[in-house]
């Protein structure tokens, strides 16, 4: 049980699909040792590609894709920030699969051991996968075939 002392983390996220349509997602975790949302901020964007993406089923996120894909869309969700909470701890995936309310702490580890093995773009949903691996293919056959792989 968390009290006004001990106050959750919001992690707060997005899904921004090749036509810039956004979709936001948020989890909520303990923060039983206290950490500062500033220190919890710079942990978190330095395990992130580029400070700011990563594949949300990779660290059991719920992942917010659109129904309807694209062929330039991608894997990839966005960090926006996080903030202190009184919320209740909300962490559905992680919930799902470990029945757990997960600590800041340990988010933070799953997000150092994903960058550590790599970003891997195929741990989405099947069809976002499918999707990834015809875009890769279409690009293998065009570099192949020796057309600007490029345009």
């Amino acid at each position: 049980m968390t009290n006004a002392t001990e106050p959750n983390i919001r992690f707060r996220y997005l899904y921004r699909d090749a036509s810039n349509y956004k979709q936001h997602g948020e989890a909520v975790f303990t923060n039983h040792d206290l950490m500062p949302v500033e220190e919890i901020e710079k942990q978190i964007r330095a395990f992130l590609k580029e400070g700011e993406y990563f594949i949300a089923q990779q660290v059991n996120i719920e992942e917010w894709f659109f129904d309807a894909l694209y062929e330039d869309d991608h894997p990839w969700h966005e960090f926006s920030r996080v903030e202190a909470t009184t919320a209740p701890a909300f962490d559905p995936e992680n919930w799902s699969e470990h029945q757990h309310k997960r600590d800041i702490r340990e988010f933070i580890a799953e997000l150092e051991t994903a960058r550590r093995s790599g970003w891997d773009e195929t741990r989405v949903r099947p069809d976002v996968a499918r999707l990834l691996a015809r875009q890769k293919d279409e690009l293998k056959r065009r570099f192949e075939a020796g057309e600007d792989v490029l345009k």
